[in-house]
């Protein structure tokens, strides 16, 4: 069978029996721990394996991308504040000095790409910003995958199979992080997680100790110690420009879901004097907007990087826009953008330049003429959409839920942390079923990514 999820490795796997577990694996499993026991999306039971080559240029991307988006207000703007402001904070001129005080902080925060490995080879969809990247949840089921598949198992096998931590690489980026932002006293570290509004509180304990557990480790290796805390970002003080939870000083905010919560002054005050790392900052918001992809692509056409980055922008990055009436280069060809978006449709996707989930994601093919008719009229009205190239996945050999090998298109999730490659998960849609949008909220599949190491 050619290409399939399992590469060029196939046949490795070929004598295991597909009827003998189900295709989607049990999150009921005493390996599983228990914030992911009922875990919201079905996992593959089947690995999707790769090799070095293509992990390197994963990497690649992950790692050299968030640097080239972080000199966006720098090379487009000229730092100009009024711009920025027009563009990313529709005018709010105080938003927008804070934002930039942020951004000249230099702070790192984690990322997440998301990929279509099409013909032109990986293009970059979106560059996800922050501490709710999510997608690192899925490495909490590789043992259980690893334990279906005696390729993946056997101690003559095993080891030509890796597959990369995100948690720990989520993990030790953040304390990476807040060791070098902020003036640690002593060898205690406490960490708050802003985990939106979760009414159950069993479970709201749940998830703090999962977070808790994963951070002592790392605090262990280092000869530190210190704690996970939650709650309502309004509870946290400002004394002495530290922040402060009760009585216990917070030297890392991470937020997963700020569900109309704002940050407080009390937290950007003591951010400002370093006392605090907080990746999800003003200027975050500046950095996850889809419409720098295409800012990007002008860039590198312009020649404002080095020549490898530029090379790897234009190849790697579909074409892109902020979707505005206006005269835009297609092709080599100047077109006013509504005439583009109406005579080139199946060629075309329009999206929220803020949006999440799949949410507000319009692909042309998939839509009728009344529905693609219907999403200029709202990019246009509200100011913040992009066109982007439709960029259609290689079709992949997968089971489907009858545990049939049929066609799957892919969407990769690649994770960067500094300069740290933080590994790849895959999210898969069967292509008799195929609407355009590959996400886990709107149905898709997930899987565990295994590089081939011999």
């Amino acid at each position: 069978m050619e290409n399939t999820i399992l590469s060029d490795k196939f046949s490795n796997f070929k004598n295991e029996s597909v009827k003998d577990f189900p295709v989607w694996i049990n999150t009921q499993a005493k390996e599983v721990p228990e914030i992911f026991k009922k875990y919201a999306y079905p996992i593959n039971s089947w690995p999707v394996i790769i090799n070095k080559d293509v992990a390197a240029m994963l990497e690649k991307l992950c790692v050299q991308l968030p640097k080239l988006l972080h000199q966006i207000p720098k090379l487009y703007f000229n730092n100009d504040q009024k711009k920025i402001a027009d563009y990313y904070f529709s005018g709010n001129a105080m938003v927008s000095q804070f934002a930039m005080i942020c951004h000249e902080k230099n702070i790192e925060s984690g990322c997440r790409l998301d990929l279509t490995l099409s013909k032109k080879g990986f293009q970059v969809l979106e560059i996800n910003v922050g501490s709710s990247i999510g997608g690192w949840q899925v490495q909490s089921f590789e043992s259980i995958i690893r334990k279906l598949h005696p390729e993946l198992s056997n101690q003559e096998t095993r080891r030509n199979y890796h597959s990369e931590n995100s948690q720990k690489y989520y993990i030790k980026f953040l304390v990476d992080k807040v060791l070098q932002h902020v003036k640690i006293q002593g060898d205690e570290v406490n960490i708050f997680v802003k985990m939106g509004n979760i009414e159950d509180k069993q479970v709201e304990a749940i998830n703090l100790a999962f977070f808790d557990e994963m951070l002592k480790k790392e605090f262990s290796k280092r000869g530190l110690r210190g704690e996970a805390f939650t709650g309502k970002l309004k509870d946290l003080k400002l004394n002495q420009g530290k922040i402060y939870l009760e009585n216990t000083n917070i030297h890392g905010i991470i937020i997963l879901n700020l569900e109309g919560e704002e940050i407080p002054l009390d937290v950007f005050r003591s951010f400002i004097l370093d006392n605090v790392y907080l990746p999800d900052h003003i200027a975050s918001g500046m950095y996850g907007d889809k419409r720098n992809l295409g800012l990007l692509r002008e860039l590198a056409e312009q020649g404002k990087f080095s020549t490898e980055d530029n090379q790897l922008i234009l190849q790697s990055i579909p074409w892109t826009a902020n979707i505005t009436d206006r005269e835009v280069l297609y092709n080599q060809e100047k077109i006013s953008m509504l005439n583009l978006l109406r005579t080139k449709k199946d060629e075309l996707v329009i999206k929220a330049a803020q949006g999440f989930q799949g949410k507000d994601v319009f692909i042309g093919k998939f839509s009728s003429s009344t529905e693609w008719e219907e999403a200029i009229e709202t990019a246009i009205k509200n100011g913040h959409f992009i066109a982007q190239e439709f960029s259609d996945s290689l079709d992949f050999f997968a089971p489907n839920k009858q545990h049939d090998w049929t066609p799957h298109k892919l969407i990769w999730g690649a994770f960067g942390f500094g300069e740290t490659y933080g590994g790849v998960w895959v999210r898969m849609s069967e292509v008799a079923t195929d609407v355009g949008v590959i996400n886990s909220a709107t149905g898709a599949v997930e899987a565990i990514v295994y590089e081939c190491v011999s």
